[in-house]
């Protein structure tokens, strides 16, 4: 078997970070905070999911693929919570975790989520949405004539799945292991080559699209420098001898630098310079920013005055090995 590592949507990340600086007062705070706690609900109920495929034995080959993103002729895309492949049957997998009674109509095509309270709301329909990757799928994956299979999972254990048609089947978390099982004995007859598995994974590997962090937001709406965690992120910390302390409840660290470093590579940009350092971490000796950069080893273009840094992907694991009590 070879099962992806689920990582965190650029979107989730970008909101942490929001979250992080956004100033209460700021008009879009709620609007931000509500898409924060959405995206960290539906990331949430992805992993749960995840545990089930650590489980499963299955008596073929297969992969498991996360947060695929494809685009079809159009050029709209098509974003694959999971995607299970084996020599016999592919599975599209939608996940929605979300709470109350859940009605799919099969006539307007809606989802529709009442609450305890009795108030309800619109979702987009996973099972509409489910069918459309299914149907992209058949055709760029043609060649392999695999069987496309396609299910809907509610992650939350408190969630009532109520109406819905019986086109795709839609059930919690719990019932995924025996829904593949029915699969199995569904699918008895061995479709690709373990060669071929690996082939058609490829080619929808290499359709994937990275995700791309939103538009940038105004740096006078969210705090800059190195936040102090111990005052939930309200508190500026200082820098001097390679040490961030806070003012006010004066807890320090070194390592509070990368975390610092990655929000500002959500919310500013992926590159760095002495200047730009200076600024957003109020920094005020230009020799200390240059050995604050130099430390860590970021590559670099430009000559000594005219530096650019590039700041690596995911850096809180990038900059750990530099730090002293690594």
């Amino acid at each position: 078997m070879n099962i992806a590592i689920r990582e965190k949507p650029l979107k989730l990340l970008w909101l942490e970070a929001l979250k992080r600086r956004l100033f209460e007062e700021d008009p879009d705070f709620s609007y931000y905070l509500g898409q924060f706690r959405r995206f960290d609900a539906g990331f949430a109920g992805e992993k749960k999911v995840d545990r089930e495929w650590l489980e499963l034995v299955c008596p073929y080959t297969f992969l498991v693929l996360h947060n695929l993103i494809l685009m079809n002729s159009a050029q709209h895309s098509h974003q694959l919570d999971t995607l299970f492949i084996c020599s016999n049957f592919m599975l599209v997998v939608e996940i929605k975790n979300i709470t109350g009674r859940l009605d799919f109509d099969d006539i307007t095509y809606q989802c529709i989520r009442t609450k305890p309270d009795g108030t309800a709301e619109g979702f987009p329909n996973a099972i509409t949405q489910t069918h459309r990757h299914m149907q992209f799928l058949k055709v760029i994956s043609q060649n392999y004539s695999l069987p496309i299979e396609g299910a809907v999972i509610i992650a939350n254990p408190s969630a009532i799945i109520a109406s819905h048609p019986n086109t795709i089947p839609i059930f919690h978390v719990s019932g995924l292991q025996k829904y593949l099982h029915s699969l199995f004995r569904k699918y008895t007859q061995a479709i690709l080559s373990d060669e071929q598995l690996t082939q058609i994974a490829q080619q929808l590997l290499s359709r994937h699209q990275s995700s791309k962090i939103p538009a940038s937001i105004d740096s006078s709406r969210y705090r800059q420098g190195v936040l102090c965690p111990k005052c939930q992120y309200k508190s500026q910390m200082h820098y001097a001898r390679g040490i961030w302390k806070c003012s006010y409840c004066q807890f320090a660290s070194e390592e509070i630098f990368s975390e610092a470093l990655q929000d500002y590579r959500y919310l500013v940009g992926s590159t760095i310079t002495n200047k730009q350092l200076r600024e957003f971490f109020a920094i005020h000796s230009s020799d200390a920013a240059n050995r604050l950069l130099r430390k860590f080893q970021f590559p670099y273009t430009g000559s000594y005055k005219n530096r650019v840094y590039q700041l690596p992907e995911n850096l809180v694991d990038y900059m750990k090995p530099f730090f002293r009590s690594s």
